[in-house]
């Protein structure tokens, strides 16, 4: 009778836990098809249920494991090393990096890489949107592939530098001529200027310039001022002031005296925008291009006023006022060099595509030597190189030279040093290309440094000895590089491998029907 009792109670008990085992693997299988769906969040949140809820069930135990062998298979696919790993262009670094810092920042990934609260406020933002994100679980990874928006800027890159390349052959086809030297007499008297609005008081600096900054959407509005040496601005989206690039407006005044008449070049060079010159109230200048302008200054002050409107997400433009000097040719470099240099100095190269100055200074800190040095400096747009030189390195000479117009010297130099300027780059940034495989496509970013020593030995016979290079730098440490005939020799074989990676990543995604199956 008592086990008839005790049956018949139990009954119950186990119709409970059949009921809860049911309930718990209908719960299972639902978090298994959420997440094969990618609702990773709403998976994890149901296997989490099971576990409090139904922990005495073996659905409960089978959730735990399910749970971890997903979230571990997550995280392989997830992590700051994979992708590191396939993020390594120009852009995809760039964006990769500003992830991780977010994810320092905040202590988790985030939910979105543009638009408002996104992670990447970097100066590719027009490309950004080639990228696929995703971070379903923040707090354990995230996926990021941006070898679509690599490609892209790469395309972009190349149409801006031939564009560049047209300009920069008709300025050298026209200087082929007889130049031509503007005159006050061939200026047009502007019927307003900037500085009545934004420099009511006519307050010019005895020297350099004074400068305001405005957002052109608020033109009456001066958002800063400040006084410096030259007529400069270079920064992305709104990390000036926080004003937006594509609504940034400058105007800079200053006063140039003369005791003598005068040739002065004024170099322009801008990305997007638009740039107004005047020299005393008449137009030397207006237009969207770079432009190199020989003007003959009469004896006395000369007001000299520059007005730019931006139109792009970044704000860079240059505006070099400097006696005339002449650029040379490669070989007349080199016949230089040769009359006017010793026989025992070494060679040190610093390159940059750009600076990543406001200013657009990069400051070259020379390390210790006993040797001469002849310095190499080249940069894509224009550069005001500042040398620090803090042993008293002998530096017998510097070439330099940049695609865009307005590059120059400054810093701790002598007047012994001999300056040669170039008529264009000498060589380029990069000293290891950084290549990847990807879907039978072999891509490398930059040449590496060999083009440069080539380029080089067109200059002079010393090898080069030293090497300091990034896309964009506000200073750089020179020699970064130590280079030598083991370092070439290592370099040459980099390159040969390279090739033969090059081959393989080929034919892995060409494979051959007749031999597939001998391997």
């Amino acid at each position: 009778m008592k086990r008839m009792v005790f049956a018949l109670l139990l009954l119950p008990f186990l119709a409970a836990c059949s009921n809860s085992e049911k309930e718990a693997r209908t719960l299972l299988n639902q978090a298994i098809q959420d997440w094969d769906r990618g609702e990773l969040e709403q998976a994890l949140g149901t296997l989490d249920r099971i576990e409090t809820q139904y922990l005495d069930t073996a659905a409960a135990t089978e959730a735990i494991k399910e749970r971890a062998a997903r979230l571990d298979e997550y995280r392989a696919s997830s992590s700051s090393e994979y992708n590191r790993e396939i993020n390594q262009g120009i852009v995809s670094t760039d964006v990769f990096r500003q992830v991780e810092a977010y994810n320092d920042r905040a202590g988790h990934y985030p939910e979105r890489l543009d638009g408002e609260n996104g992670a990447y406020q970097g100066r590719f933002g027009d490309f950004v949107d080639q990228c696929t994100y995703q971070s379903p679980l923040p707090d354990y990874g995230y996926q990021l592939d941006c070898t679509r928006a690599d490609q892209a800027y790469r395309v972009d890159r190349q149409q801006r530098m031939r564009q560049a390349a047209e300009t920069h052959r008709a300025r050298r086809s026209d200087s082929d001529n007889a130049p031509t030297i503007v005159t006050a007499a061939d200026l047009t008297a502007a019927e307003s200027t900037w500085g009545e609005h934004l420099n009511p008081t006519g307050d010019v600096p005895e020297t350099g310039f004074q400068a305001f900054y405005i957002n052109t959407g608020e033109p009456h509005k001066v958002i800063a001022s400040e006084a410096l040496e030259d007529i400069a601005i270079s920064y992305p989206w709104d990390d000036f002031h926080g004003i937006e690039s594509r609504d940034f407006g400058g105007y800079w005044v200053g006063n140039l005296a003369l005791e003598t008449p005068e040739v002065r070049r004024i170099a322009v060079s801008q990305s997007h925008s638009k740039t107004r010159i005047l020299i005393n109230g008449r137009v030397l200048y207006e237009g969207g291009s770079d432009q190199s302008i020989l003007y003959r200054f009469e004896p006395g002050t000369h007001k000299i006023e520059t007005e730019y409107v931006n139109n792009w997400h970044t704000t860079e433009l240059s505006v070099d006022i400097s006696p005339v000097v002449a650029y040379l040719e490669t070989d007349e470099i080199k016949a230089q060099l040769e009359a006017q240099l010793p026989s025992d100095y070494q060679v040190y190269y610093a390159g940059v595509y750009e600076s990543s100055a406001r200013t657009l200074m990069t400051e070259l800190n020379l390390e210790k030597t006993d040797r001469p040095v002849l310095l190499v400096l080249s940069s894509y747009s224009p550069v005001k190189w500042s040398l620090s030189n803090p042993y008293d390195v002998d530096v017998r000479a510097i070439v330099y030279g940049s695609f865009k117009p307005g590059s120059t010297l400054g810093g701790d130099l002598s007047d012994s040093v001999l300056r040669l300027p170039a008529k264009s780059r000498i060589g380029s940034y990069e000293a290891n290309p950084q290549c990847r495989c990807v879907a039978g496509r072999f891509h490398c970013e930059g040449t590496g440094m060999m083009p440069t020593v080539a380029a080089l030995k067109g200059l002079t016979e010393q090898p080069l000895t030293g090497f300091a290079g990034e896309y964009s730098a506000a200073s750089l440490k020179l020699p970064e590089i130590s280079v030598d005939d083991a370092y070439l020799e290592e370099l040459k074989t980099t390159m040969s491998n390279l090739e033969a990676e090059r081959a393989k990543c080929t034919s892995d995604n060409d494979p051959d029907f007749e031999t597939m199956f001998d391997q």
